[in-house]
């Protein structure tokens, strides 16, 4: 560890040359996150289903529309992965009168999120997987993990918490959304079906879907002489409902992968849903949430809350009995395929994510299972050859070339993008990221110490300093100074790793060449500072360059009395 005068002698250098070298201003901070490189989580087991994960990068092939692709980020995580121990934040030991320490603490390793489908769920197979969740926690939650509770109608929320009984409360609140009541009755699947094969002139299939809702039309209101009219009006409602249920669902699951990649350890979400419907012009919504977990590392566990189910042979309309054969058939037929549309959105999102998708009737078991991470997951990343911002999707496939017997479970595709990302957005982009991921990055040296003393009772102020080393940054030389434009992010988190509050700095590096190699040798000291209530928490330090786009991230931690 640096003495404190040495970084008293940093800081003083930095002083003396604060004007004309380097100059630190406060901005208004900007976290977002979407994404930049293409990112392949990949299962693989063997024939008995037990997952391998003693594969190297040459072992995989990955195309994108038929091309390969040069896998140029390659990692293995999972909970069977060692991990290595991160190096500890110091405490700063800055003389000052009202000055004082806390100790160290060790954040939790691994953060679980329920995320439980109370707009598609019937009363039943809620009832039955909340008393599954209930009955997996009640024994407890382990000292290293916090879990937290959403709804996908966002009506019920818990933020990350150890305590069983808030858990419980929470649970216990999750009840199915009323479904909306319509007569005659009509089929988002089937409203879809109609709308999309008729705006894409497949006028037979679209002809299929309608002439299904005319025969249902006709046998709940007997036969009225404007059914087509009526039939048509009842599709166009179930469309719009369905398409804003589907908005809003994928809202929040992008909320629940955010608030998981904000945590740091092993991040796991489970749905449990009996899937749903999602119409094509909303792929680009599923494609992001998968884009945005692997990017964060969150894996995405789903879990069929019908079980193992089998779909009815026979079919019939809430309300009203089918009398026409054609009717019945159509009935039949669409309901088969609207079940599968169904289940096919929980295989996407968990294999597209690294995650397992279970579909049994021992949900108990299956909570158990769903709630750790996967043993190992493979991390392919490429950026696509010569790839075209017009929003059309590409088809993934990673294979093994020579793992015969092995079986692979990955992302099947993504969604070019429709424009081209400016500088500026990819650096908010990838600060926002790095931010909320809690991983140490280490493109050039970066120390953090903190320190703090109380301004009441009950509140203190954490001074955060942070130290990089800017001999690896790619200066650039303009009129006769070495130059470099670096955002500085400090933000804090609770103990459950919930994001409070943070500063965002710009850093401006216009070094004269007679003073740049003790700069490089000094490196650059930053301070930042931001009052809190008494409470353990964890901080993170975020610094980016803008010439050679390189990051530096270190974790903290500081516990106010």
């Amino acid at each position: 560890m640096r003495s404190w005068s040495f970084f008293l002698l940093v800081a003083a250098l930095a002083a003396q040359t604060q004007t004309s070298e380097v100059t630190t201003r406060e901005v208004v901070p900007t976290f977002q996150s979407t994404v930049n490189l293409v990112r392949v989580p990949a299962v693989v087991r063997d024939k008995q289903g037990n997952p391998v994960g003693n594969l190297q990068k040459q072992d995989f092939h990955l195309t994108d529309r038929g091309k390969p692709q040069e896998v140029v980020q390659f990692a293995v995580e999972g909970s069977a992965v060692p991990k290595p121990a991160p190096p500890a934040a110091a405490q700063l030991e800055i003389p000052r009168e009202s000055a004082g320490e806390g100790p160290k603490r060790v954040a939790p390793a691994r953060f679980v999120a329920f995320v439980f489908d109370d707009v598609h769920l019937s009363l039943g197979d809620l009832t039955t997987v909340r008393a599954a969740a209930w009955k997996h926690i009640e024994p407890g939650i382990p000292p290293q993990e916090r879990v937290a509770l959403l709804t996908l109608s966002g009506k019920t929320s818990l933020e990350f918490t150890n305590d069983v009984a808030k858990f419980r409360e929470a649970l216990m609140k999750v009840m199915p959304v009323p479904p909306r009541v319509h007569f005659p009755p009509a089929s988002f699947f089937v409203a879809d079906w109609w709308v999309n094969r008729e705006s894409e002139n497949q006028n037979a299939a679209a002809s299929q879907a309608l002439t299904l809702q005319i025969g249902i039309t006709n046998d709940c209101l007997n036969n009225p002489p404007n059914a087509a009219e009526i039939a048509k009006n009842s599709l166009h409602e179930a469309i719009n409902e369905g398409r804003g249920d589907a908005i809003n669902a994928f809202h929040i699951l992008g909320n629940a992968v955010r608030l998981l990649g904000a945590m740091p350890g092993e991040r796991v979400m489970i749905l449990a849903s009996p899937g749903m419907h999602l119409p094509s012009e909303l792929q680009k919504d599923l494609d992001e949430s998968i884009e945005r977990a692997t990017h964060l590392g969150v894996v995405i566990n789903t879990l069929d809350a019908r079980g193992v189910y089998t779909v009815e042979a026979g079919a019939e309309v809430q309300g009203c009995h089918t009398t026409t054969p054609q009717t019945q058939e159509l009935l039949a037929r669409f309901n088969h395929d609207e079940v599968r549309s169904q289940g096919m959105i929980l295989g996407d999102l968990a294999y597209g994510t690294g995650g397992t998708a279970l579909a049994q009737n021992d949900f108990v078991a299956e909570f158990d299972r769903l709630s750790n991470p996967p043993e190992y997951v493979y991390y392919l990343g490429f950026y696509p050859r010569d790839l075209k911002p017009d929003g059309k999707y590409h088809e993934i496939k990673v294979t093994l070339p020579n793992g015969k017997g092995l079986s692979v479970e990955a992302r099947k595709g993504y969604w070019a993008p429709s424009h081209l990302e400016d500088a500026a957005a990819t650096a908010t982009r990838e600060v926002g990221e790095s931010v909320f991921s809690h991983d140490e990055v280490r493109d050039f040296p970066i120390d953090i110490h903190t320190q703090f003393y109380k301004t009441s009772p009950e509140e203190a102020r954490v001074k955060v300093a942070a130290h990089f080393d800017i001999a690896q940054l790619p200066l650039r030389k303009q009129d006769e100074r070495n130059r470099d434009d670096l955002t500085l992010v400090c933000a804090l988190f609770d103990a459950n790793g919930n994001y409070i509050k943070g500063t965002q700095k710009m850093v401006e590096l216009r070094l004269k060449d007679e003073n740049l190699e003790r700069r490089r040798k000094a490196g650059i000291t930053v301070n930042s500072e931001l009052d809190v209530k008494s409470g353990p928490y964890m901080i993170r330090v975020v610094v980016r360059d803008a010439e050679g786009h390189l990051m530096a991230a270190a974790n903290g931690a500081v516990e106010i009395p």
